[in-house]
C-alpha cells in the first residue's frame, strides 16, 4: 500500500532518521532525531495542534483546510502519505515523523514522498494519466488558465520524453530521480513551499532560515546612517529646546512645576511646528535629490520624519495642556479652573488641541490606507487653521517658524500655478484585479525623469482631490501613462466611469516630483523589487534604461551595466498590467542588461506540484513561453526565497556595489531589507 512504501527508508533505519541541519543546502549528512533542537520540535508541536483541533488528530478536511487547497484528492493524496497505519487520520507522531521525512529529510526522502504522491495506484509507476491529473489539478490549484500552446497533455509529453529512458510509458522512482539531480532547487522549493503550511505565519521556514544563515558583513550603517543621525539631532534639538526654557527662558519665570513645564514644552512645540513642513516641501526635496546633498540627506524618508514629528508633536501638545491645566487645578495664581478657558491662551490652545486631534486621529493608517482617504485628505486641510491659531495662541510661534512657513506659502504658490496645467486624457483601459491605465497628452514643457510622480485631479470624479500616482511611462515616451488600482472611493469612481466608458474630461497635473529610483542612473548593479501595483515606478526606469543602453557609448546618459528586476504578483492575471512592455523589453534588451525575475506568490509548489514543475522547467530549456505569463523569462511560482536570489546576485557580481530599490508593502520591506543588508546591499524604500 501507498502508506507503507512511504516510510520504506525510514523503517530501514529507524535511529536515524533524515534530518537535514541546515538549508538550503540539500544534499549534506544526515543527523539523528536527536539532533533536531527543542525550540525547533517545539514550532512543529505548536503546528500540529494548530491543525488537529481539540482530538489531537488531523483528518481529511483539517488536512485540505491546513494545505490550503480545494481539492479533497489532493489532500487526501497527502494525508495518505502522512498516515502510516491507514486509519484515515494523522497523529502527532505520524506528523512529526512526515514532517522530517519531507522538510528535514535527504533528497531521496523527499523525492520519495513526492513521487508516492503521485503513484496514485501504488505499483511503484507513475503513468500517463497519474501525471495529467497532478498537473491539471496543480494548474488548477493555482488558478493558472490552460494556454492552448501548452496543455497539460503537452506537458505530460514533455516530461515523459526526457525521464522515460526505457520508453514503456512510464515513470520509475529511479527515473524521476535522475530528471530531477541536475534540478535541485526544485527540492529547495517544496521544503520551503511545505514549511509554510505545516508551520502557520511561516514560523517553520523562519526558523530554517534562521539556521542557514551564516555571519556576513553588513551595510547597516550605510542603510540606516542618515535616518539614525536625523533621529538622533531631532531628539537632541527637543530636549535641548526643553532644557534651555528651564534653565533660561519663560519656563524659569515661575516656580510652579506644573507651569515651568507647560512653558518649556510650549518652547519645544514652537520647533516641531516649524520642522513638520519641511518634510512636505516637495519641490525643495526634489532639489535635494538631485544634487550631492541626495546621497546624505535621507529624503526618502521625508513622509516617515513627517509622521514621526506629528505624532511627537501631538503628544507634546497634549502633555503641554495637561500641564497648564493641571497648574489651574492647583490653583495657579489668584486664577480658577474655569478661567483658564476665558484667557486668550485657554481658549485658543483649546481650538488648537480639537484641530489637532481631529487631523491625528483621521491621519492614522486605517483611515488613509483605506477606503476613507477623501477622510483624511479634507480634515489635513486644517492645517492652515492649525498655523493660524498657534501664532495667535503664542506670537513667538511666528518668529521662531516664520521663515518656514513663508517658504512652505511660496512652495504653494508655485504649485498652484503649475496646478493650472490643464490636459487630456487619450485613452483608458480596464486592466484586470481593478488596475485602470491612463495614457494622457503630454502637457507643454513637461519634463520628467523616470521613476517620478505627479499629483492628479480629475474633476468629473472629483473637483478639489489631489491624488499621487507614479508615471508609468518613460520620459522617451510622447505621452503620460499611469496605471491606477481601485483601492479607495476615488479609485473606484474611476474604475466604474471607465468601465461606462464614461467622458471624463479634462485632468489637472501637480508635478512632476523625484522618488528614489532617480538615483538608479548612478548604480552600476541594481536590483528592482516591486510588487502588485508598486511596479509603476519600475515600468518607467526599466524602459529608459533599455532604450539608453542601445545608444552608442559615447551618447549614453546611464552607468547602469546590469538590472535585476523581481516582480511579485498574487496571481496570473495581475501579470498582464505590464505583460506587453517587458515583452517589448525583452526584445529591445540587445545588450542583455535586464534580467527579470517574475514570481507569482500564489502559486503552489509543493510535493503535489513537482510533476508541474518539471514539466515547466523542461519546456523553458526547450525554448517555449513561459506558461503563466507567456514571456520568455520563466515564472517562479511561489514566494521567492530571497536569501537565495539575493545571495545569488552577491556571488555574481563579487565585491561590487549593489543597490537595491525597493517599492512595495511594509512586510516584504522588512523581510527584505535585514538580508539585504548582510549581503552588504544598499536598500531604498519608496513610500508615498
Amino acid at each position: 500500500m501507498l502508506r507503507g512504501r512511504a516510510w520504506r527508508l525510514a523503517a530501514a533505519d529507524r535511529e536515524r532518521q533524515s534530518v537535514l541541519t541546515a538549508l538550503p543546502s540539500l544534499a549534506v549528512e544526515t543527523a539523528p532525531i536527536s539532533s533536531i533542537d527543542a525550540e525547533l520540535l517545539a514550532t512543529l508541536e505548536r503546528a500540529f495542534s494548530h491543525h488537529a483541533g481539540n482530538d489531537a488528530k488531523i483528518d481529511l478536511p483539517e488536512m485540505q483546510r491546513a494545505l490550503g487547497i480545494k481539492s479533497p484528492y489532493l489532500a487526501k493524496r497527502v494525508l495518505a502519505c502522512f498516515d502510516q497505519n491507514g486509519d484515515g487520520v494523522v497523529t502527532k507522531d505520524e506528523f512529526l515523523r512526515g514532517v522530517k521525512a519531507l522538510v528535514f529529510g535527504t533528497d531521496r526522502d523527499k523525492l520519495r514522498f513526492a513521487f508516492d504522491l503521485h503513484d496514485d495506484n501504488g505499483d511503484g509507476f507513475i503513468d500517463k494519466d497519474e501525471l495529467f491529473r497532478m498537473i491539471a489539478l496543480s494548474l488548477a490549484e493555482s488558478d493558472v488558465t490552460e494556454r492552448v500552446t501548452q496543455p497539460p497533455a503537452q506537458l505530460v509529453a514533455a516530461l515523459m520524453k526526457a525521464a522515460d529512458k526505457d520508453g514503456d510509458g512510464k515513470l520509475s522512482f529511479e527515473e524521476l530521480e535522475a530528471v530531477v539531480r541536475d534540478r535541485p532547487q526544485l527540492l529547495d522549493r517544496i521544503t520551503r513551499s511545505e514549511a509554510i503550511w505545516i508551520a502557520p505565519n511561516e514560523e517553520l521556514l523562519l526558523r530554517l532560515d534562521s539556521r542557514a544563515k551564516k555571519p556576513e558583513r553588513t551595510r547597516f550603517f550605510e542603510n540606516h546612517g542618515a535616518r539614525i543621525v536625523f533621529v538622533v539631532l531631532f531628539v537632541l534639538a527637543n530636549v535641548g529646546v526643553f532644557a534651555d526654557a528651564i534653565l533660561r527662558g519663560r519656563a524659569s519665570l515661575t516656580v510652579d512645576p506644573w507651569m515651568r513645564a507647560g512653558r518649556a514644552l510650549g518652547a519645544v512645540i514652537d520647533l516641531d511646528g516649524a520642522l513638520i513642513l519641511i518634510p512636505m516641501m516637495r519641490r525643495l526635496l526634489s532639489w535635494v535629490r538631485g544634487t550631492p546633498l541626495g546621497r546624505v540627506v535621507p529624503v526618502d524618508d521625508a513622509i516617515t520624519f513627517h509622521k514621526t514629528v506629528g505624532h511627537t508633536l501631538f503628544a507634546l501638545a497634549v502633555t503641554h495642556a495637561t500641564a497648564f491645566v493641571v497648574s489651574y487645578v492647583n490653583g495657579h495664581g489668584a486664577a480658577s479652573t474655569a478661567r483658564l478657558l476665558e484667557t486668550s491662551h485657554g481658549a485658543t490652545g483649546a481650538a488648537l488641541l480639537a484641530v489637532f486631534t481631529v487631523m491625528w486621529i483621521f491621519s492614522l493608517g486605517f483611515i488613509r490606507r483605506g477606503q476613507r482617504f477623501e477622510v483624511f485628505y479634507f480634515t489635513h486641510l486644517l492645517y492652515v487653521a492649525w498655523f493660524a491659531l498657534a501664532i495667535v495662541h503664542a506670537a513667538r510661534f511666528g518668529l521662531i517658524a516664520g521663515g518656514v512657513i513663508v517658504g512652505f506659502g511660496v512652495e504653494q504658490i508655485l504649485r498652484l500655478r503649475r496646478r493650472a496645467m490643464k490636459t487630456k486624457i487619450v485613452s483608458t483601459w480596464p486592466l484586470r484585479s481593478g488596475v485602470t491605465r491612463l495614457e494622457i497628452e503630454r502637457p507643454k514643457g513637461f519634463r520628467f525623469d523616470a521613476g517620478d510622480w505627479v499629483f492628479l485631479r480629475v474633476p468629473s470624479i472629483a473637483s478639489h482631490e489631489w491624488h499621487p500616482f507614479t508615471i508609468s511611462s518613460a520620459p522617451e515616451q510622447p505621452n503620460l501613462a499611469f496605471h491606477v488600482r481601485s483601492l479607495g472611493n476615488w479609485t473606484s469612481a474611476l474604475r466604474h466611469r471607465v468601465e461606462a466608458k464614461g467622458d471624463l474630461g479634462g485632468v489637472y497635473i501637480d508635478g512632476p516630483y523625484g522618488s528614489p529610483t532617480g538615483h538608479l542612473f548612478a548604480s552600476r548593479v541594481a536590483v528592482l523589487i516591486g510588487a502588485g501595483i508598486s511596479v509603476t515606478p519600475f515600468a518607467s526606469v526599466l524602459e529608459s534604461i533599455v532604450l539608453r543602453s542601445n545608444e552608442p557609448a559615447e551618447k549614453c546618459t546611464s552607468k547602469v551595466e546590469w538590472v535585476h528586476f523581481f516582480w511579485l504578483n498574487k496571481d496570473q492575471y495581475s501579470f498582464e498590467w505590464f505583460r506587453a512592455l517587458l515583452s517589448k523589453l525583452e526584445e529591445m534588451d540587445k545588450r542583455s542588461v535586464l534580467n527579470i525575475h517574475l514570481c507569482m506568490t500564489s502559486a503552489r509548489t509543493g510535493v503535489t506540484a513537482l510533476g508541474l514543475e518539471i514539466a515547466r522547467e523542461i519546456m523553458h530549456a526547450s525554448g517555449r513561453s513561459d506558461i503563466i505569463t507567456g514571456l520568455r523569462t520563466k515564472t517562479h511560482m511561489g514566494h521567492p526565497n530571497w536569501e537565495e536570489m539575493l545571495g545569488e546576485i552577491r556571488r555574481m557580481h563579487g565585491d561590487d556595489a549593489i543597490d537595491v530599490f525597493f517599492c512595495g508593502p511594509p512586510g516584504l520591506a522588512k523581510k527584505v531589507r535585514p538580508i539585504c543588508e548582510r549581503l552588504r546591499m544598499t536598500f531604498r524604500e519608496e513610500r508615498f
